[in-house]
């Protein structure tokens, strides 16, 4: 037929929509297809994983706690950051078990700090509540003291395992029901040229996979070296 101008078969594509012949430029046509395709495929696990965690709320969250939950399911990804607070520890001979760092400003504590609360993250004793199931960067940095006078044992006579001080990131769930490490941090004391103190500091970071209500925690071998916590932080973020 004459009124019918050619296709070009290298650069158009005919599809059939709705009983329809359709010729259209065939890259065109196809970065449609395909980003509608790609659109689909993320959109299904994205919402498995809110009815998962929906799911798991439901099953394990106390009545409480569930309605705040999942109001605070959110578009953008968790976060948080807490800042250490002023306390009065008191000093004490380092006793090599692994302790909670729980000297943490939170709330709207936080309002006035570098620290924060975003898209569902929760605070509770210490800890922090994850919200989804993802792929998280945790962090904490603890800026650590040490007083040479109230020990009885002077540093040249202790062993090498009494210096050692252990900075760990930790999880807890109700799965599980124990803390499981997820990072550390080792090293010595080092000596003082004073009487007075010795000052030094310990950095953790890391990526880790977190299930929804999964609680991290940071702990340390000798809670009195953080007697002076105002420069120490720990969070996380879902990336």
């Amino acid at each position: 037929m004459p009124d019918i101008e050619p296709v070009d078969g290298n650069i158009h594509i005919c599809l059939q929509n709705n009983g329809y012949l359709r010729c259209t430029e065939t890259v065109t046509n196809l970065s449609q297809i395909l980003e509608k395709e790609v659109e689909n495929v993320y959109a299904k696990p994205a919402k498995q994983d809110a009815e998962d965690t929906k799911s798991y709320f439901n099953t394990h969250v106390k009545i409480e706690l569930k309605n705040d939950y999942l109001a605070s399911i959110p578009d953008m990804k968790p976060a948080a950051k807490l800042v250490g607070q002023i306390s009065n520890l008191k000093q004490e001979p380092q006793r090599q078990e692994m302790e909670s760092v729980v000297s943490w400003l939170n709330g709207r504590e936080l309002d006035y700090t570098t620290g924060f609360l975003r898209y569902g993250v929760r605070y509770h004793n210490g800890r922090l509540i994850v919200p989804l199931t993802g792929t998280y960067n945790i962090y904490s940095f603890l800026s650590l003291t040490e007083s040479n006078d109230y020990s009885p044992v002077q540093p040249s006579v202790k062993s090498t395992n009494q210096t050692l001080v252990k900075h760990a990131m930790y999880k807890y769930n109700v799965k599980i029901r124990k803390d499981v490490e997820l990072a550390s941090s080792l090293q010595t004391h080092r000596a003082s040229n004073g009487r007075n103190f010795n000052a030094f500091s310990s950095q953790i970071s890391t990526l880790v996979q977190l299930e929804a209500g999964d609680e991290i925690s940071v702990k340390i071998s000798d809670i009195s070296l953080t007697s002076y916590p105002s420069d120490n932080f720990f969070g996380l973020h879902m990336i």
